[in-house]
């Protein structure tokens, strides 16, 4: 009796963390520094990280200077993450919630529609991505007559990629089921299986070249013109928090399973610099090793299944879905999630939302959307940057400069309307980006349609600058404006919830 006295609220509390609510301390808190290392380093070690080198290196840099600016980008992150993960520990709140104590609980919205928007996009091309490397290894396996046998449904789909596709999102859909509690088990299982992927693609580029003929051969590729090395490297330190700025705003979607800032902060520090620079330099050995061997470069992981045994590459192709399909759930869907529950939170619920969220998905159409060999949709989601990185310059301003650390928990619970402050701050930060912003979504040759400063200012500090620019703005608003009520902790009971 006494044992099921002790579960009953346990599990209750497990049940508690699929709502907006505060997280409740115990039970629910299981996401010790560990954890949270893990999740980091499974979402650090992905195909996106793999392939990043690419571009930075052809910006004209080095293999050490690439690895030493985005060393510096990294360091960053987690200075900006464990500084926006402090509110999720502290109240056990999530991103929605978080937002409104800077925006107002109607101008939070701007916050988690767009962010919800760009993960829920994100979150289409990883699952094509996915979808696209089992069926490539199947192809390998069984020829592609086998698989294009069942009909075409245009220039980019055919049925068997289709279905691949629906299949890949149904897995993700027994993930929501199954909800936020099960995800620890999850990541202890996927994160063996990325590491010895990685060290094991590692062993092959050992093997197809020398250490330094790989590492020279990985610095032949023909540079772009982007200006001057200063701000090349800026532009790799830039893409490395841009690229993570998205969770930069929602981390507290995670940290708010964490028992202690100490946690937050020491699994962040292990699990994302040393993960990414690695699984980085690893992705720019490979290149080289293969130029050298085959005279191809080959940067995506995908593409070593072609030069495996095809059985060897349907096995790597279904680890790299699982491990993909792990970085989808806590990267691009917990947080849409949560966005869409925002919207109702008394009658959205979690898994509801997150069979929309996977719908939409499948909506986007990722083979059409992501086709082209420059996509105007992912240069999008990559200048995106720039506006959640005003978002989050406003949070940090408004959380530890104006606030010290303290939050009203009913207050973020009641109606508060809009903060204008906050809006105007995040059109001020990004506002200088935007030319650079359009240049680069509609030029793609060497001459830009605006002056060298506007496309340097974008491709080498978008994110970072606007994260500066708009958190100065808000606190220069603040001074002019204050707010009529001055905010304190306060005690918080589930009947103020809305």
């Amino acid at each position: 009796l006494t044992q099921e006295l002790l579960v009953q609220p346990a599990m209750a509390a497990m049940e508690g963390v699929e709502d907006l609510e505060p997280t409740p301390e115990g039970a629910a808190r299981t996401w010790t520094w560990s954890v949270f290392a893990g999740a980091w380093a499974t979402m650090m070690v992905n195909a996106g990280t793999f392939s990043s080198g690419a571009a930075v290196l052809s910006l004209g840099l080095s293999v050490p200077e690439t690895l030493f600016a985005q060393s510096i980008g990294t360091v960053l992150l987690v200075i900006g993450l464990t500084l926006n993960a402090a509110a999720g520990v502290k109240y056990g709140i999530p991103f929605p919630v978080f937002a409104r104590s800077s925006f107002g609980s109607a101008g939070a919205h701007f916050c988690t529609l767009s962010r919800g928007a760009v993960a829920i996009m994100w979150l289409s091309f990883q699952s094509w991505q996915g979808a696209l490397g089992i069926y490539t290894s199947l192809e390998n396996l069984l020829g592609s007559s086998s698989l294009e046998g069942w009909g075409h449904l245009g220039k980019h789909l055919n049925v068997s990629k289709l279905l691949i596709f629906i299949l890949y999102l149904a897995v993700h859909a027994l993930l929501i089921h199954l909800g936020p509690s099960k995800l620890k088990k999850c990541i202890y299982l996927v994160l063996p299986v990325v590491i010895l992927g990685i060290l094991g693609i590692a062993i092959w580029a050992a093997f197809l070249a020398s250490f330094q003929e790989a590492l020279e051969a990985a610095e032949e590729r023909p540079p772009m013109s982007i200006g001057s090395k200063t701000v090349a490297f800026m532009a790799a330190v830039n893409s490395s928090i841009g690229t993570w700025s998205t969770l930069l705003l929602n981390v507290c979607d995670l940290s708010r399973f964490s028992p202690t800032q100490k946690d937050q902060v020491l699994g962040q520090s292990f699990g994302i610099p040393v993960p990414f620079v690695l699984t980085l330099f690893i992705g720019m050995w490979l290149a080289g090793a293969t130029t050298v061997a085959y005279g191809k470069a080959v940067w995506q992981i995908p593409e070593c299944f072609a030069y495996w045994h095809p059985v060897v590459s349907v096995v790597a192709a279904i680890l790299l879905a699982l491990s993909s399909l792990l970085v989808n759930v806590l990267a691009n869907i917990i947080s849409p999630i949560n966005d869409l529950m925002n919207l109702a939170p008394k009658t959205f619920t979690y898994r509801g939302c997150g069979y929309v969220v996977l719908i939409l998905s499948l909506l986007v159409c990722p083979w059409w959307t992501f086709s082209g060999k420059v996509s105007f949709v992912l240069n999008f989601l990559t200048g995106y940057a720039m506006i959640t990185g005003a978002i989050a310059g406003v949070f940090l301003a408004d959380y530890w400069i104006l606030k010290k650390g303290c939050l009203d928990l009913n207050e973020l619970y009641s109606s508060t309307g809009v903060n204008w402050k906050a809006l105007l701050s995040v059109f001020l930060g990004a506002a200088p980006c935007m030319p650079g912003f359009i240049n680069a979504l509609l030029v793609h040759g060497e001459e830009n349609l605006v002056s060298p400063f506007w496309a340097h200012l974008y491709s080498g500090g978008s994110c970072l600058f606007s994260l500066g620019a708009s958190g100065i703005a808000y606190l220069i608003l603040s001074s002019f404006f204050e707010s009529k009520k001055s905010l304190k902790e306060t005690d918080f009971t589930s009947e103020t919830a809305i």
